[in-house]
């Protein structure tokens, strides 16, 4: 079933997890060839071509799928590969055509426009296959996509935390054919303490029951680049508070895990960074919070019933007087709690962590606006 668009699997157990990309890998490849080469067939038209894909093994099962998704079949080299959904946005940026419109034209449309561009495209295509199908068209010259291998990247990325961290655990590994992560759980006295050491100078105490968590997000399909995310996990309930933006790796530019380690290697100065820079907050007063958290919220673009909920609950608990900047950027985070509570999937978390991180740069102040917020 691996083979299916919508596929995604959990991993509680890091050898588990890291041995399945393991198999992911030995199965798949990278293929590059000219653009110009690359040819793309409708299913509806191509009865001879679904034939021998179905004489494949699990190739009936996988024609099936594509056809209640792509509906796409991608010719490299000599070679017929049903089209994944997670290739369709790469293949249209490599025949250098965009819009909705696209969206709406007839699978067999579709495959006559995408040729007529890709005809007339210059330069190499470095194409992802996976589980029998093609998951992605990339340019394939040497400036173009870098390819980071995920069981290099992720078995860099746990040796790294059991190495420089005192107590670690692994909490979770994620694939779908949309992204790959995987999220430590830190216990490190040094590390915590700053943000400790900072709360104090406020006058406030740390929950007893503090870790940090970091994440890492990769994609093969030019969603996501190799990117590390650092954050708090508070309370019993564990609610993540993010540390700013990621570390982030793009897949381009001639990109190579040692350059991903290096990236590794700066995640402590990276926290204690951040929690300097939530520091900042505390001598921030704000007399509307709960129009504030309303407002930037809606500035990172995050969901309007999301947004809703977090400002709300946070006049339910805070009443309506004002308060530090602090304060607002921990209801803020509230967000990605109640999306979790939610059931929000992983790659949907991803996004909301991201928009979440943003927050901090954006001038507090200048929302702190009286009146009613319309959702």
């Amino acid at each position: 079933m691996n083979y299916q668009d919508s596929f995604a699997v959990s991993f509680s157990e890091k050898e588990n997890f890291l041995d399945f990309l393991d198999g992911i890998e030995e199965r798949g490849c990278w293929r590059v060839f000219p653009t110009n080469e690359i040819q793309v067939f409708s299913l509806e038209e191509s009865p001879a071509l679904c034939r021998e894909i179905e004489a494949e093994r699990e190739g009936g099962d996988i024609l099936q799928d594509t056809r209640a998704n792509t509906g796409l079949l991608l010719k490299v080299g000599e070679q017929h590969y049903p089209l994944g959904a997670t290739a369709i946005k790469t293949l249209e940026n490599r025949a250098r055509i965009s819009g909705y419109a696209l969206q709406d034209l007839g699978r067999a449309k579709l495959a006559r426009v995408l040729n007529d561009c890709l005809e007339v495209t210059r330069g190499k295509a470095l194409v992802r296959i996976h589980e029998g199908k093609a998951r992605a068209v990339h340019g394939g010259d040497k400036s173009d996509y870098a390819v980071l291998p995920m069981p290099e990247l992720f078995e860099a990325s746990a040796i790294h935390m059991e190495e420089q961290y005192e107590r670690v655990r692994f909490l979770s590994g994620y694939f779908d054919h949309w992204l790959v992560t995987a999220a430590w759980e830190i216990q490190d006295r040094q590390l915590l303490d700053t943000y400790r050491d900072m709360l104090l100078q406020y006058g406030q105490v740390a929950d007893p029951e503090l870790t940090a968590q970091i994440k890492v997000h990769s994609s093969d399909v030019g969603i996501s680049g190799a990117n590390i995310f650092y954050s708090l996990l508070t309370g019993k309930e564990r609610k993540p508070l993010v540390l700013g933006d990621p570390l982030r790796l793009e897949h381009s530019g001639g990109a190579s895990l040692a350059d991903f380690s290096r990236n590794l290697s700066q995640v402590f100065a990276r926290y204690r960074e951040a929690v300097e820079g939530l520091s900042g907050l505390f001598s921030e007063y704000l007399t509307y919070p709960a129009n504030v958290i309303a407002r930037v919220m809606k500035k990172a673009g995050i969901g309007v019933g999301l947004t809703a909920k977090t400002a709300e609950q946070f006049k339910a608990s805070h009443g309506f007087g004002g308060c530090n900047g602090y304060e607002v950027y921990c209801g803020i985070c509230e967000c990605i709690f109640l999306a979790q509570s939610e059931g929000a999937g992983v790659r949907a978390l991803t996004d909301l962590e991201e928009k979440v991180s943003r927050c901090l740069a954006f001038p507090f102040k200048e929302y702190d606006i009286p009146g009613e917020v319309r959702y």
